[in-house]
This record gives C-alpha cells, structure tokens and sequence, in this order.
C-alpha cells in the first residue's frame, strides 16, 4: 500500500519531534533528487535548524557543513549552488528581515543570486513547502515557533497531482507581484 499523505497535529506536548524529522528528511531527499524548483511560502520565516548533522549522519550530503545543526540558509544555497531556482514569498515584516539578509548575502558569497526570487506580499498568509517531490501544508510557519513551540496542523503530501497544481497556485505569486 502506497501512502501519499501523512496529518500530523502538533501540540507543545506531541508532535514537535515528528514534525522536525519529516521537514529535515524532505530537504534531505531534496538535496538528493532537487529537480530544479521549490517553493518556501510563509509569512514569517527564519533560519531555522533543518538538517541535525551533530552526529555527521548527512556528512555525504555536503562535507563542507561539518557536524552541527545545518540551518535554512546553509540548506538553500547549497541547493541553488547545484542548479535549484528557490523562490520565496513572505512578508516585508521587521521579524523576516534578517533571515532574507542573510539568504541574499549567501546567495551573492556564491554567486547563485540569479536562482533566488523573493516576493514579499503584505496580506500572506498562506503557508507551505512545495519541494520537487513533496508539500507540507498547514497552519504552521516556518520558525522556531512553528516548528516547535506552537500549536500546528499541517498536511504533508507525496501525490504529484496536488504537487502540480500547488505549483500552479504558488506561481500566481510571480505574477501578481
């Protein structure tokens, strides 16, 4: 039986753990097959840990991060220094300002600014990670609160249909920008 959806309900109590594994094992898969886009859409954004190297588990993914926690921005270049546009739509918000300094100023460090887009929209509130062969969806926030602290609902989905047309919906940022 082939499984194309997973719910997950996350509260301070349960569910933080299963969310951090199932963002970090999405971007890990991404680092492995990225086929050329993906899409963070989420009002507030920051760069939060994705990949948890301390135990040098992901060595083979990129040697040049060492054993630590591996944070977003680490992630994205990483992946647009191998040929991966990655758009982000977010707010123009005082809390989001040092995470897009710090994704600009990497992306300039290695000169893959030209597969960074960043649109800011001032009414977001949609919230999704669309990745070349999965989407999380829901009410959570790409933070350290969203992450761990707050109480969340996402949607995670492996079905190709719903990965299509989310793109569809996502690209309308692009051009109504």
């Amino acid at each position: 039986m082939t499984y194309l959806y997973r719910r997950i309900f996350k509260t301070q109590a349960t569910g933080a753990i299963a969310i951090q594994e199932l963002v970090q094992t999405m971007f890990v898969a991404e680092m492995l097959i990225s086929k050329g886009e993906l899409w963070i859409v989420s009002p507030w954004i920051s760069n939060v840990v994705l990949i948890d190297n301390r135990s040098g588990n992901f060595d083979a993914l990129n040697p040049e991060w060492g054993r630590r926690e591996v944070r977003l921005v680490d992630v994205l270049v990483a992946l647009m220094a191998r040929g991966t546009a990655v758009r982000i739509v977010t707010r123009d918000d005082e809390p989001n300002r040092p995470f897009v300094g710090r994704l600009n100023d990497a992306a300039a460090q290695l000169a893959v600014e030209d597969r960074l887009s960043i649109t800011l929209r001032e009414q977001l509130h949609t919230k999704g990670v669309l990745l070349s062969n999965s989407l999380l969806m829901g009410s959570m926030n790409l933070t350290y609160n969203g992450l761990v602290i707050n109480d969340e609902w996402v949607e995670f989905s492996l079905a190709q249909q719903e990965l299509a047309r989310t793109r569809l919906e996502f690209e309308q940022y692009l051009r109504s920008s």
